[in-house]
């Protein structure tokens, strides 16, 4: 008898279905990853939607101003509060000069903290001593107090690190444009009042966004599942043609 040998290996057939599986179940997972994603951004906007809404209803009852500072940088954020009175810039800044603005105070904070410990060092080296102090009568250059904000405590708004998602943009009247990188800031006020503001969150690829738009009166909070943009300029034309700076 003759014997039949079958040569190994696949039929084209074979290939083909094994083919048709393996992206099926590509497109099955990439799908599913999405949705996941898409799923934790939808969270986490409606997660800093609640933070501030907890922060506009907390300034108003305890009388304090409280801040959301946004870190775009490393995709998170936390809560701040200060008992000092705070004061809105009355000018719009561009990013730039806010950042030399920050700049500025860190170098006059750091300036100010050693001279405190200066004087604490000359003071104690001086209680032993009963001479008068003449430099405790010498006049000092006026410098407006400026609010200091410490870490806001309360266990019901902990530090969030973003999951799946960032913080793409955060724009309010204080700047001219949108801010994209370093950290931002929402203030909160002991009246029942906040800034406007549109916070905008993505996906990590950007290509979903989800903005929180904060009304000032109300703290209300609305959502949109698209990116939106402030208005391009402050300026707007008359009837004459002319530009009025708003």
């Amino acid at each position: 008898m003759r014997k039949v040998r079958r040569e190994n290996g696949f039929t084209l057939i074979e290939v083909m279905v094994v083919l048709a599986i393996l992206g099926l179940i590509m497109t099955l997972g990439a799908s599913g990853f999405r949705r996941l994603t898409k799923s934790d951004l939808r969270s986490s906007s409606a997660h800093l939607a609640g933070a501030v809404r907890y922060l506009f209803d907390r300034a108003s009852t305890t009388g304090k101003v409280h801040r959301l500072v946004l870190d775009l940088g490393d995709g998170k954020y936390w809560a701040e509060v200060s008992d000092d009175r705070f004061y809105v810039p009355h000018e719009a800044e561009s990013e730039q000069e806010l950042r030399r603005r920050e700049e500025k105070e860190s170098e006059q904070d750091e300036e100010q903290r050693k001279v405190a410990e200066r004087k604490a060092k000359e003071e104690e080296a001086q209680s032993s001593s009963s001479s008068f102090d003449v430099s405790k009568m010498e006049i000092g250059d006026f410098a407006p107090k400026r609010a200091r904000f410490a870490a806001f405590k309360e266990l019901a708004l902990k530090p969030v690190d973003l999951k799946n998602a960032k913080l793409r943009s955060v724009y309010t009247p204080r700047t001219v444009d949108e801010l994209t990188s370093g950290r931002a800031y929402v203030y909160f006020f002991p009246l029942g009042q906040t800034e406007a503001a549109i916070l905008t969150l993505s996906d990590l690829n950007e290509t979903t966004f989800y903005s929180l738009v904060v009304h000032p009166i109300t703290g209300r909070v609305k959502v949109y599942n698209e990116e939106i943009h402030p208005p391009s300029s402050r300026n707007q034309v008359d009837d004459e043609g002319k530009q009025v700076v708003q």
